[in-house]
């Protein structure tokens, strides 16, 4: 059955001579029992010159190694090229050892306990597909390493050996813990054209500090209503002195002349005085009137005048 080769697409004579040579390379270790050294050979053989020949001797030979999974795919691929090339006597040795296999196989079954976005499965560093989950799948006897992973989760690992004929194993991939390591990604920022400003913040007063600031209003208020007094007795007695040496506004000496110039600045401090006054005292009054019913927390506040030759204002000084 082994003895010849139909050969399919026209490869090149080195090519040939290589395939023909490799063939009966692993024919001849497939004699004498070493069909791990003689599979890989009788594989490179049909990749250089494909041939039904070479492709149930490649099936024979991974059924002598014991991989009765893989045997049984190879056997059914030479099945479907017996019956092309209309190999009878291939198509029935094909069909034989695909009955014999069937009660061998071992299957592995794939369940998932929980699923989540993103897992992967793996047999032996291979992804198997969803679609292959909870599924039966023949496999090679041995030891076989299963694999599960999604993103943000801890990846499980375990090894199950698979040896006796016929046997189906259930593959029960747990519910995979939180990895506790990733660091969740921050939120993505908008483009750079677009950028808003952040809302701004508006801060409540409370009635306490509202009270404390209306005394502060009221504190300027009475300094400033002072401070025009004090300027006001002082430019009224500046001008009755300068009518006393220029009277009718008629100046002899032009050094009297500044008596009336100092009169008038002391009358204008005294007139910005009582304006900031008023309106320190109505602006406390509004500040009072409006503050929340609470407990007010005054701090210590002090609104001093002060008055020179050339001016006076305010100062104001404490915490609150």
């Amino acid at each position: 059955m082994l003895g010849a080769r139909v050969a399919g697409a026209q490869p090149s004579g080195t090519d040939v001579a290589t395939a023909q040579a490799l063939f009966e390379d692993g024919k001849r270790l497939m004699q004498e029992g070493k069909y791990a050294d003689a599979c890989p050979k009788l594989v490179e053989s049909q990749r250089l010159d494909p041939g039904g020949g070479t492709l149930l001797a490649i099936a024979l030979c991974h059924e002598g190694e014991g991989k009765t999974a893989t045997a049984w795919a190879d056997f059914n691929i030479a099945l479907t090229e017996a019956r092309k090339d209309k190999r009878p006597e291939r198509e029935a040795a094909a069909t034989e050892h695909i009955k014999a296999l069937d009660a061998k196989l071992t299957k592995a079954r794939i369940i998932v306990t929980k699923k989540v976005e993103g897992l992967e499965v793996r047999r032996d560093g291979t992804l198997v597909g969803e679609a292959q989950w909870g599924t039966p799948l023949p496999i090679d006897p041995g030891d076989h390493q299963f694999e599960a992973s999604a993103p943000g989760k801890v990846t499980w690992k375990q090894t199950f050996p698979l040896k006796g004929e016929g046997q189906t194993l259930d593959v029960v991939v747990p519910s995979l813990d939180d990895d506790l390591s990733v660091k969740p990604n921050p939120p993505p920022l908008p483009p750079s054209g677009n950028v808003q400003p952040p809302p701004p913040v508006i801060e409540e007063q409370s009635g306490s500090s509202q009270k404390t600031w209306a005394l502060v209003a009221g504190g300027v208020g009475v300094v400033g209503l002072g401070v025009g007094t004090i300027f006001y007795v002082l430019a009224s007695s500046k001008w009755s002195d300068a009518e006393k040496v220029c009277p009718n506004n008629k100046c002899t000496n032009p050094q009297n002349l500044d008596l009336g110039k100092d009169a008038a600045t002391q009358a204008d401090v005294a007139t910005v005085g009582f304006i900031v006054g008023g309106l320190g005292i109505a602006a406390a009054a509004a500040l009072w009137l409006t503050a929340p019913n609470d407990a007010p927390k005054v701090g210590k506040v002090r609104v001093l005048p002060y008055a020179g030759t050339s001016g006076g204002g305010i100062a104001v000084g404490g915490s609150l």
